[in-house]
């Protein structure tokens, strides 16, 4: 027992370098457990928000059905009344779409199970000019609390005009409407190539306009079978009249798998983490169980086992490991409040803290099982290394060639003793080992280096469309106007040829195919000036009837390549359907306006290889040209166009949105990439692992300054001063981090550029990797700046000891 309490004393003389580790693994556990939480959050916020306001169908009908609540397997109708409306105006950053824009009023009670409140409050019922606005029209348009709009309304004489999609300029009067709240429903998160901005008015406000305006009604149906139920429910519904009914829970699926990249990227970030962390805390534990080793010799000498010297080492391991579970625990509920982010963030159904008691209670049993697991083998080897006799009193002492070469250039004694400690373990009591530190220093700015470099490559492809398919300024859909006709499908064609500010015509429509078995969204087009304005990221185009080109996802899903063949099953317009062999061209980009459900998602054919086989056969010519522009119209049609560069350009699609505001598409970034894009994971990540570098820095410091007291006092005792001892420390810090800059940088362009090569080839888009000169240097500067920083405790704790103490202890 005298030799257990010796030991445990000895720990409790260095509860500093104990300190540090506990801290260092409450780090790794507190980030390692925020991001799991966050990818589980992130995972399920959209699930939870359906189950809270969603539904499964959506009817559209002249007038409201009661009937629908009668039909099999409905369990709850919620009415909407939805405005017939003209061009709304507001102060925005952007104009509003009318196509795209709903007035609408639901009934007080069903207002909060439709939509979740994200800002501001709910409108008064008893105000006729309150509403609540979606957070699409916040994001894409600019509007917020406070915001008025002003909207025309379509009298109830119009109705059937209305209805018929007749060119009719609305009669109803004007309204003016002030936004009080933010609002989020299902059917407003980006799943479509058009947005959908939805503005909820009040009581007061539909018994003032009641018989007066033009309108249809909306009836949000949930069932009881949910998706499975569908079918029964839609056959049901349209005998009853409906004009339109939708599966809402296709659209869910779509939303999820947008979101989906944000949560690997979490678990990916929480993996990546741990496993850098581990690194770092098993250096840490296996140096300090080398700097508690030093006495053991002593120990030995009355009667102490290596299996007692063994539990000790074991006993203050396990405090590390609780005390770091318990602090990463805190970390991750302080961290909860920043996560989730992007659409998540809004669907989330609660705000603030969260304690995600199942995901914290079992990674904090993990983490103190790894924190064992990493103690057990240095605490093991060095008991029985101790106890059993052995060390490096015999080594011979060679000083790094840096520090022969720096004493050969006349370098000061301060200098050649900082980078000393930084590069020799030294041997006997005032060993410490360094190669840790500098392992440490390499993996942070190695990390960091990376995520400079998949920073700027995110960058640069968000803010240059080509690399995402985005090779058009604009589109132009008339198929999509009810009032529209395969004849104003050919004039505007017509019209955009004649334009001299469009440089690039392109015509193309689509559906769903089946290919080796799978549904897949398919295009087809055609250039009629220029080239076609989609890019390949390996291969090309196809060229003939018998070719195609797949998305990365698509390629992965069918198991296919470039060079292969296959089986495309295409339905015909007039019955039946038609099996062909293809052969793989190539890797497509799809932009996010293609519609083929995502970046690497997706079909592209010749025009006359999947829409117009007929077309084909004809002589070429003015025959030809009509039956492809007919049958592209009756594919959902629509024009690609790209303009002259600079203000002309942008000024003629200024025109052109004006003269077909119903008609006219503009480009936006995939939901995808700004949902990943939120979160900046390499940046995390870089950020984690040098937490994790700066901590073992420190943790290095301090067991050195503790281990070569003896040295520190020897070298006061020859005249140095505390200056002199604050420099070797600050030497000795600054040739950490060189080490970790020479060799980290170039480690962490090279993992930059391959992460952002796999991740390209993943989600689908072209690789381009970035290098920003001026973020390395930066990093640099940094780098050594925080490190000397971080040093600046352990030097003055190493400029006050006192020669005779530290002496007399030794």
């Amino acid at each position: 027992m005298d030799a257990l309490g010796l030991l445990l004393r000895a720990r409790l003389r260095r509860w500093r370098g104990w300190v540090s580790l506990c801290l260092l693994a409450g780090l790794l556990s507190g980030l390692t457990l925020a991001a799991v939480s966050a990818g589980h959050r992130t995972a399920t916020a959209f699930p939870q928000f359906v189950a809270a306001h969603g539904y499964d169908a959506l009817v559209i009908s002249a007038a409201p059905m009661p009937g629908l609540a009668k039909l099999p397997g409905v369990a709850s109708v919620t009415l909407m009344h939805q405005f017939a409306t003209g061009t709304p105006a507001c102060s925005c950053a952007r104009p509003i779409n009318p196509t795209d824009f709903d007035l609408t009023e639901v009934a007080p009670a069903d207002l909060p199970r439709m939509v979740k409140l994200v800002a501001g409050r709910m409108p008064s019922q008893n105000s006729p000019d309150e509403v609540l606005a979606s957070f699409r029209l916040q994001q894409d348009i600019g509007v917020g609390v406070g915001t008025v709009i002003r909207v025309p309304l379509y009298s109830a004489a119009q109705q059937g005009a209305y209805l018929s999609g007749a060119a009719v300029t609305p009669a109803g009067g004007t309204v003016t409407l002030r936004v009080v709240g933010i609002e989020a429903a299902e059917a407003e998160f980006p799943f479509a190539a058009t947005p959908s901005y939805t503005v909820y008015t009040t009581t007061a406000f539909a018994r003032l306009h009641a018989g007066r305006t033009a309108g249809v009604a909306f009836s949000f149906v949930r069932l009881r079978g949910g998706a499975a139920a569908f079918p029964r429910f839609e056959a049901g519904a349209r005998a009853a009249g409906a004009f339109s009914v939708s599966d809402a829970d296709t659209a869910v699926g779509s939303i999820g798998t947008s979101i989906w990249p944000q949560v690997l990227g979490w678990w990916l970030l929480a993996g990546l983490t741990a496993l850098a962390g581990m690194v770092v805390l098993a250096q840490a534990l296996s140096r300090q169980a080398e700097a508690d080793a030093e006495p053991f010799s002593t120990y030995r000498a009355l009667g102490a086992t290596w299996r007692q010297v063994a539990a000790v080492g074991m006993s203050a391991t396990l405090l590390v490991a609780v005390a770091g579970a318990v602090i990463g625990t805190g970390l991750a509920v302080l961290l909860s409040p920043l996560t989730p982010v992007g659409l998540a963030r809004i669907a989330e159904l609660s705000s603030g803290f969260a304690f995600d008691t199942a995901t914290l209670a079992l990674g904090a049993g993990v983490a103190v099982l790894a924190v064992l697991a990493l103690g057990t083998w240095p605490t093991v080897r060095t008991a029985r290394r101790a106890v059993r006799g052995g060390g490096d009193a015999a080594r011979v002492l060679r000083p790094s060639r840096t520090r022969v070469l720096l004493a050969s250039a006349g370098a000061p004694p301060s200098t050649l003793i900082g980078v000393g400690n930084a590069l020799e373990r030294g041997h006997g009591r005032a060993a410490v080992p360094a190669r840790t530190a500098l392992l440490g220093s390499v993996l942070a700015v190695t990390a960091l280096s990376a995520a400079v470099v998949f920073g700027a490559s995110l960058g640069h492809l968000t803010s240059t469309p080509v690399l995402y398919g985005q090779w058009y300024d604009a589109w132009f859909s008339p198929s999509g106007s009810s009032q529209a006709s395969a004849a104003q499908f050919s004039a505007l064609v017509t019209t955009l040829e004649h334009d001299p500010d469009i440089t690039d015509i392109a015509i193309g429509g689509g559906g769903g195919v089946m290919i080796d078995g799978r549904v897949v969204s398919a295009l087809a087009g055609a250039a009629l000036r220029g080239p076609f304005p989609l890019v390949a990221s390996v291969g090309r185009l196809p060229r003939t009837t018998s070719e195609v080109a797949l998305g990365a996802t698509t390629l992965r899903q069918l198991g296919a390549h470039v060079g292969s063949d296959v089986r495309v099953t295409v339905q015909q317009p007039t019955g039946g359907s038609r099996t062909s062999w293809y052969r793989v061209t190539g890797t497509m980009v799809f932009a996010p306006s293609d519609g083929t459900g995502g970046l690497g998602t997706g079909a592209i054919f010749t025009l006359d290889g999947l829409l117009t086989p007929s077309c084909g056969r004809l002589p070429a010519g003015a025959a030809q040209n009509a039956c492809r522009l007919r049958t592209v119209f009756g594919a959902g049609g629509e024009i690609l166009v790209t303009t002259v560069p600079g203000p002309r350009g942008q000024a003629d699609l200024a025109r052109l949105a004006l003269a077909y505001p119903a008609e006219t598409n503009l480009p936006y970034p995939p939901t995808s990439l700004l949902n990943f894009g939120e979160v900046n994971f390499p940046l995390l990540f870089g950020l984690a692992v040098a937490l994790f570098g700066a901590a073992t820095l420190v943790h290095a410091l301090v067991v050195s300054v503790g281990r070569r007291r003896r040295d520190t006092g020897l070298l006061k005792v020859l005249g140095f001063v505390r200056r002199q001892t604050a420099f070797a420390m600050s030497w000795q810090t600054t040739t950490v981090a060189v080490v970790g800059l020479v060799v980290g940088i170039p480690l962490g362009i090279a993992a930059g550029r391959l992460g952002w090569d796999l991740f390209a080839g993943y989600v689908g888009f072209v690789a381009v990797p970035v290098v920003v000169a001026w973020g390395l240097i930066a990093l640099a500067a940094g780098t050594i700046a925080v490190a000397n920083l971080l040093a600046a405790g352990p030097a003055i704790a190493a400029a006050r000891i006192r020669p005779a103490a530290a002496l007399r202890a030794e």
